[in-house]
């Protein structure tokens, strides 16, 4: 007997040491059956519009496999619809025999589109002797852009998108290229040959406060059609950097000492475009009205592409007339001020002022199905002397 209890003795110390073992390993541990864990590291969060984004995972299992076994993956939402959201980076997968684990990566695909966060589960098909023990959980962010929209604008942009206006991605900073073709015949340098130059920017576009629920209206609120540093261009060879006709104007000669506005001083300048209107779709095109009737210096309406513009000079000189300087409001509203309107966008661009050859009909539209957004159009300054023509393309991510 006493052989026997000592021999019971043994075999439950045994055990236990086992037992113990087991216990210290971190790693999952085999009872049995084959569970699958399907885990990543570090943060399981992809959001749109962000760049260099991908979730490293690992499929695991508790034991071995006797052969290579081809384990389907399925990224399902919360109501367990398969999601179009997430690529995987190899599906099947490949869990090589003698082995229990693989790796893939998750990364967001390029036509990913939500206007909500989505929480979504990362599976796999059934697979005979293989137990679901941990699911793979992430988040799906939709832009900053996007998330920092009002709930009015979310709910304009659902319905405009339910109609097949789908501007979402039009929304926040999206790239612009294209092309300004200035033509020769120009009133002083640098306009007197022709010139090229090439836009290769981004525009900030947000919802319009013009929008409606039947009237889609986008603005441009900063680098609109990629043309600011153009038209500050244009700006300063019409006025501070010409030192022929606009030093010799009795207005600019009070003004300039008056604000201290030169070529050297330091001014901040400004570009706005608002009321672009999205048009119904015909086969995913929809066209944009964009040329509107513009007050000019003069208060009169003048048909144009409807650029605001600041200018930190003009501001200068706005103070002094409303403090009621006597130099100021005698050459308020004049040429030879720094009203950025006297100089820029100054031309009808509906019908050919300057009859040269290089007006042509303005033009915009919107694809929905490319993702592009395209303008062709004409701008005007005071010491051109024809229309400049600029073409830009909108693509968006």
């Amino acid at each position: 007997m006493k052989f026997i209890s000592k021999l019971a003795m043994g075999m439950f110390i045994a055990l236990n040491i086992v037992s113990c073992s087991k216990n210290d390993d971190s790693a999952p541990q085999y009872s049995g059956e084959n569970r699958v864990y399907i885990t990543a590291k570090g943060d399981k969060v992809l959001t749109l519009g962000e760049a260099n984004q991908k979730i490293e995972a690992k499929f695991s299992l508790t034991t071995k496999v006797n052969a290579d076994t081809a384990i389907h993956l399925k990224v399902v939402d919360a109501q367990g619809q398969t999601s179009d959201l997430v690529s995987l980076s190899a599906n099947p997968i490949i869990i090589a025999k003698e082995a229990r684990e693989a790796t893939f990566t998750l990364t967001l695909k390029a036509n990913a589109s939500i206007t909500e966060e989505q929480r979504l589960k990362v599976t796999f098909e059934p697979v005979t002797g293989l137990i679901a023990q941990e699911d793979l959980a992430i988040v799906v962010k939709p832009s900053a852009v996007v998330m920092n929209l009002t709930p009015a604008q979310r709910q304009l942009l659902n319905a405009y998108k339910a109609k097949g206006i789908d501007l979402y991605p039009f929304m926040g900073k999206v790239k612009v290229t294209g092309t300004i073709f200035s033509p020769a015949g120009g009133n002083a340098e640098p306009f007197v040959k022709e010139f090229t130059r090439e836009i290769n920017g981004s525009t900030l576009i947000t919802l319009s406060a013009l929008a409606t629920s039947d009237s889609p209206v986008l603005k441009m609120t900063d680098n609109p059609m990629g043309l600011t540093e153009f038209w500050l261009f244009l700006l300063r060879k019409n006025t501070v950097e010409d030192t022929e006709f606009f030093p010799a104007s009795p207005v600019a000669k009070a003004i300039m000492p008056l604000i201290n506005w030169n070529k050297d001083s330091k001014e901040t300048f400004g570009v706005t475009l608002d009321n672009i209107k999205i048009g119904s779709p015909t086969n995913g095109v929809s066209q944009i009205e964009f040329i509107h009737k513009t007050k000019d210096l003069y208060d009169d309406l003048t048909d144009m592409v409807p650029f605001q513009f600041t200018y930190s000079a003009y501001d200068r000189f706005k103070k002094l007339v409303d403090e009621g300087n006597p130099i100021a409001i005698e050459n308020n509203g004049q040429a030879g001020g720094p009203n950025p309107i006297y100089y820029l966008n100054t031309t009808n661009i509906l019908s050919d002022k300057y009859e040269k050859g290089a007006w042509k009909a303005s033009t915009g539209s919107i694809n929905f199905t490319e993702k592009k957004m395209s303008f062709e159009f004409l701008i005007s300054h005071e010491y051109g002397g024809d229309y400049i023509i600029v073409k830009i393309e909108y693509i968006a991510q």
